[in-house]
């Protein structure tokens, strides 16, 4: 008989679409070496994987190549024009970079999903509707995805105000960062009570600058160690950033970061 065939099948609940799925067990669960999955074929293939990198800095995809005799035509013209250096920073970076403290600070970022209408959707059911459970969707991606950004001493997540937490009931951040037993550094100070998913990037700039404090607590255990913040979107990068420059300001040698997804809104 077909070894497929012969497999037993685990039924299961998408926890995206609430349909009903079915897959194979495998050994590799007993060990610990593989998760179950968590959602169907379906939605699964919605969620838009970034599997080409276009910035180097916050992660920005890059433009699948078609053809890769013409891409490496281009890439010739490219290194004649930069003198042997291929650009790798989007317009965005090149700004960022000119603004105190990151002129002289180095940030990093990768995000496992292009923030398309789908996920969009995904993540205002798990942030605004408290469907808590959806975090197990991405967990293991996140750990395997932050292996592959950067050597962490410490992770922690973005934390919300106090009056928003109370009114969700959890962080999700917190939610997506639990799998890497993360450590609550940062405080959220910024006095502004609007949502960040309803401002334009200006208000959003402006809006997080000196959001962050580290709490006193764990200002020691910072100094000299390399620092992986977790949040859910990322979109101008301004609160990632505000977050981070906090975390250097306590000592950290190098501060990156990861998302569940990254907007791919033109760079402005």
């Amino acid at each position: 008989m077909n070894q497929r065939q012969d497999a037993v099948r685990c039924p299961k609940r998408c926890l995206l679409c609430d349909q009903t799925f079915g897959e194979a067990v495998k050994w590799t669960w007993i060990f610990g070496l593989e998760e179950e999955k968590a959602i169907c074929d379906q939605c699964s293939s919605a969620l838009q994987r970034i599997r080409v990198i276009g910035c180097e800095e916050c992660g920005r995809p890059g433009m699948m190549v078609p053809n890769p005799s013409e891409e490496a035509d281009r890439l010739q013209q490219e290194l004649a024009l930069t003198g042997g250096r291929r650009a790798e920073l989007c317009d965005d970076c090149e700004k960022w970079r000119t603004i105190p403290p990151w002129d002289r600070l180095s940030f990093r970022h990768r995000a496992l999903y292009i923030y398309n209408p789908f996920l969009q959707e995904v993540l205002a059911r798990f942030k605004f509707r408290g469907d808590a459970a959806i975090a197990r969707v991405f967990t293991g991606d996140l750990r395997a995805l932050a292996g592959r950004v950067c050597r962490y001493d410490i992770v922690t997540a973005i934390p919300l105000k106090e009056k928003r937490q109370w009114e969700r009931g959890f962080n999700q951040t917190e939610l997506l960062a639990e799998c890497f037993s993360s450590v609550p550094l940062l405080q959220r100070i910024s006095s502004s009570e609007a949502k960040q998913s309803k401002r334009g990037r200006r208000e959003r700039l402006d809006a997080v600058k000196g959001a962050f404090r580290l709490a006193d607590k764990y200002r020691r255990n910072v100094q000299g160690k390399r620092i992986l913040i977790v949040d859910d979107v990322y979109t101008t990068g301004a609160t990632l950033r505000s977050a981070a420059e906090a975390i250097y300001e306590a000592g950290a040698t190098e501060v990156a970061a990861i998302t569940v997804a990254r907007s791919v809104g033109k760079s402005t």
